[in-house]
């Protein structure tokens, strides 16, 4: 295989990685700011 054709696939599964990456923080984000809304829903219940 050509020194390019490794090189480049190195940055396809570089820039896979780095998609992935922000997809998830992305939901981690998501469920966090959802369970805030939940908690704080319980708490106005609880009053």
């Amino acid at each position: 295989m050509k020194e390019y054709q490794y090189l480049i696939g190195k940055i396809i599964v570089a820039v896979a990685i780095i998609v992935a990456a922000i997809i998830i923080a992305q939901a981690i984000g998501g469920a966090g700011e959802s369970i805030r809304s939940s908690l704080l829903q319980l708490r106005d219940a609880l009053r």
